[in-house]
């Protein structure tokens, strides 16, 4: 059998652990980014500096690349992946899918057409159109650019008709796209799930609790693993999260699914991702809780295999958190080599230097940080995190400042 050969969209750190999964599984395997210093490239067979989010470049290196799969790791790489699969009658999503995925308002059609429990929302062009929709869903909502590449970017909760204004300015500048949706304000736990999708059947193998920061931005501080939901509850979330993504007609390939489960145990929908979870959810997050390789299984399938493990192995804890702590120029950091010599801290990376200036978290790229911390539960993982939460410190260059969150 020939070597299977594997195009990867991006080469940043968070791609590392995918090189290496296409790597183990024998593909050979060329990685493309914009940055000719990308970390990645060093991993790879093969390296192209191609932007990934331009999806006639790559097509055009691609068709003479005689590959097996394309493989998108986050939302920029989303459409030029399906674009350069569907060309090349390769494995993968359709470009309607991927439109739908990375737009908001779109999605929010498609599963109110599929009959899928969506919030109530309006999409909207102007700031009156912005005011009249509060008006009408009523407040507290939730505004968000329709344009969807992560990170929750331009995402804002309004409480008062006050706040309209700034709200809508902040969703609206942050894409090019300037739609902007209005939906309501869901009061419950919220949900980051993982579906494997094969043969049009979805597969759920890990289903976590996010927390967020305190109000108006939206911004994960905590992703628990696994959900705190039992029972019947648990069931409704799992099915969910199935059937939101096999009523899109997919037919192959992983999502990231958010969601809420309401306190009368209904689930409604929030966004979805063609690909997996962002940073580390598929690796080291999901193969250490569940035993399901993430990334390897979505390698498989984008290039014409059938996936080996769709089922979780087993069930032990983990949490993803996110370091937070006030603006301000960073003076030293310290504990976080203390932190990564313990036991059960799966992974854990400081992004900011002396020196450098810490903003006002308004976005999941303004975090300075995060652990990855494991544990034969639940709570043990919660525990561990916190504990190195705290021990990483960021010292400033007016007065010490002990990481808190």
């Amino acid at each position: 059998m020939s070597q299977k050969k594997i195009l990867i969209l991006g080469g940043g750190r968070y791609n590392l652990k995918v090189i290496h999964s296409a790597r183990n599984l024998g593909y050979y395997t060329i990685v493309a980014d914009r940055d000719e210093h990308a970390p990645g490239f060093a991993y790879a067979d093969e390296k192209q500096v191609i932007d990934i989010t331009d999806y006639l470049a790559m097509f055009s290196y691609a068709r003479h690349q005689r590959i097996d799969g394309i493989a998108a790791i986050n939302d920029y790489g989303v459409f030029t992946a399906a674009y350069v699969a569907e060309k090349l009658r390769l494995p993968g999503i359709e470009c309607e899918l991927a439109r739908i995925a990375t737009d908001k308002g779109l999605l929010r059609k498609a599963w109110e057409a599929a009959k899928q429990p969506n919030p109530r929302f309006r999409i909207v062009f102007s700031l009156q159109e912005c005011r009249d929709a509060c008006r009408e869903i009523g407040l507290p909502v939730i505004l968000k650019p329709t344009m969807s590449m992560g990170g929750n970017r331009g995402v804002m909760a309004v409480r008062e008709e006050k706040d309209i204004q700034e709200a809508y300015a902040f969703a609206s500048a942050a894409y090019a796209k300037t739609d902007v949706l209005v939906e309501e304000c869901l009061k419950g736990i919220e949900h980051s799930v993982e579906v494997i999708i094969y043969n049009g059947r979805g597969h759920v193998i890990a289903m976590g609790d996010n927390s967020k920061q305190a109000w108006p931005y939206r911004v994960n501080t905590e992703i628990v693993y696994p959900t705190e939901l039992t029972g019947a509850r648990r069931a409704r979330l799992e099915q969910t999260a199935r059937e939101c993504v096999e009523s899109l007609g997919w037919r192959n390939g992983c999502a990231h699914v958010e969601c809420c489960t309401l306190d009368n145990g209904e689930v409604k929908l929030f966004e979805l991702g063609a690909r997996p979870g962002g940073g580390g959810i598929p690796d080291p997050i999901v193969p250490f809780f569940t035993g399901v390789n993430e990334f390897e299984e979505y390698l498989r399938i984008i290039v014409g295999e059938a996936p080996h493990q769709t089922v979780p192995l087993h069930e032990k804890g983990c949490v993803y958190h996110f370091l937070f702590t006030r603006p301000g120029k960073i003076k030293a950091i310290h504990g976080l080599e203390e932190v990564r010599s313990w036991k059960n801290i799966l992974d854990a990376e400081v992004f900011v230097k002396p020196g450098d200036a810490i903003p006002a978290i308004r976005t999941g790229p303004d975090r300075p940080g995060f652990v990855i911390a494991g544990g034969e539960t639940r709570q043990e993982a919660i525990e561990l995190g916190r504990k190195a939460g705290h021990t990483i410190v960021f010292e400033y260059e007016e007065r010490y400042e002990h990481q808190t969150v």
